[in-house]
């Protein structure tokens, strides 16, 4: 008998190229995820993905399985939403944020609606609020940004609280006892979320630097944990997503003699959309973070 669940997970992670993004759309664990590819690679006889550094990659055998079956597994995923009784919810969001922050109003969500899906979606925060504007999306987790470059006529932010970006290094750092001043970070060697990240965006401004510099290294979130684990670096990250490590003492906060300023975060969403599912969300999200 064909097991089409296979299939359906086949083609999310031919198209997000990485076991950690298919899971996240799927909302299962990763390692389910590569044991729904290992069976379906067992049940055919054939291997269908072959690793390289940037993720999962199809082999030749694979893309051809793809092309055969992509149009009708999108023609039954799309009927399934059509026709479900629970409307899904296309959520934008920074993996880290999701993972980080809001996986218990997730869980809490599922609770509610059962058979509803969220399906995640991890672009820029320009394309998201472009996808949102669309309503290709419904909902968007994300710092609060500058209300010029989106349309307040379609969109609402809806504020749930506030983060704080920190200085952040190994426990055992030589810079432990040490406080720098704003002229001394700026010489430093810094390792920031990307370059268009809210994050790395301010802290230019703050520290008064400019593109291209050398000593401003743009890596991924999982990048900068491990080095930071494991070197004498400085990095700077959103306090709340790690307050594990800091717990563990696997990381310290980096002293200096000024703070930098809390961000408000939350939702973004489309006046548009009023459907009870995403009602449901926005109220399990509120109640977690502003205690209402």
């Amino acid at each position: 008998m064909i097991n089409l669940e296979l299939y359906k997970i086949f083609i999310i992670v031919a198209k997000e190229k990485n076991i950690t993004k298919a899971s996240e759309k799927l909302n299962i664990s990763q390692p389910a995820v590569t044991k729904h590819i290992k069976n379906l690679e067992d049940q055919l006889g054939i291997t269908l993905f072959k690793r390289n550094k940037y993720g999962m990659e199809l082999t030749e055998k694979g893309k051809g399985l793809y092309d055969e079956i992509v149009n009708p597994i999108n023609t039954i995923l799309n009927a399934e939403r059509k026709f479900t009784s629970s409307r899904n919810i296309n959520l934008g969001s920074h993996v880290t944020m999701l993972s980080r922050m809001f996986g218990k109003c997730i869980a809490e969500y599922y609770n509610i609606n059962p058979n509803s899906q969220i399906e995640v979606t991890n672009e820029t925060f320009n394309d998201m609020l472009e996808m949102l504007e669309r309503q290709k999306l419904d909902i968007v987790l994300s710092k609060k940004v500058d209300e010029k470059i989106y349309n307040t006529n379609k969109i609402q932010f809806i504020k749930l609280g506030l983060l704080h970006d920190v200085f952040v290094i190994n426990a055992n750092s030589r810079y432990k006892n040490k406080t720098f001043t704003k002229k001394e970070l700026a010489k430093e060697k810094i390792y920031t979320p990307k370059r268009t990240s809210i994050t790395t965006i301010n802290l230019m401004k703050e520290l008064e630097l400019t593109d291209g510099m050398d000593n401003i290294k743009n890596i991924t979130y999982t990048t900068m944990l491990g080095i930071l684990k494991n070197e004498d670096s400085i990095g700077i990250i959103t306090k709340e997503y790690i307050q594990d490590e800091l717990k563990e003492n696997k990381l310290a906060l980096l002293k200096t003699d000024f703070e930098l300023e809390p961000m408000e975060f939350g939702i973004y969403i489309n006046i548009d959309n009023k459907f009870k599912e995403l009602k449901d969300l926005i109220k399990v999200m509120k109640k977690e973070f502003m205690q209402v």
